[in-house]
């Protein structure tokens, strides 16, 4: 069983949802994916391209053991609340057969 990992958890219907694209709202779960160790990681960041910057030069516990880091999956909300409710939604299934399949149904 592969590990999901991520930063600490705290539906909206108002989520624009994307695959590997930057969006500007307010707040973004995201998440990424490590080819070096097969790999998902799932946080959520009201600047994605400064997140994802920091998460490929060792800017994260979490994530330091790689720099491959690549965005596959991403959602974005008005509030940090909707962003944090959503980001504990989808670290509570524990299974990284839902992120591949939340990963393919925007492809």
């Amino acid at each position: 069983m592969q590990k999901v990992t991520g930063s600490t958890p705290v539906t909206s219907t108002k989520a624009r949802i994307t695959a590997g694209l930057f969006h500007f709202m307010s707040f973004t779960v995201y998440i990424l994916y490590s080819t070096t160790l097969d790999q998902y990681y799932t946080g959520q960041t009201e600047n994605l391209k400064d997140r994802l910057f920091r998460h490929n030069n060792s800017g994260s516990k979490s994530t330091k053991q790689a720099n491959d880091w690549k965005l596959v999956y991403s959602e974005a909300f008005e509030t940090r609340k909707e962003a944090v409710k959503r980001e504990s939604e989808i670290k509570k299934k524990k299974s990284r057969k839902y992120i591949e399949w939340l990963i393919s149904s925007v492809g």
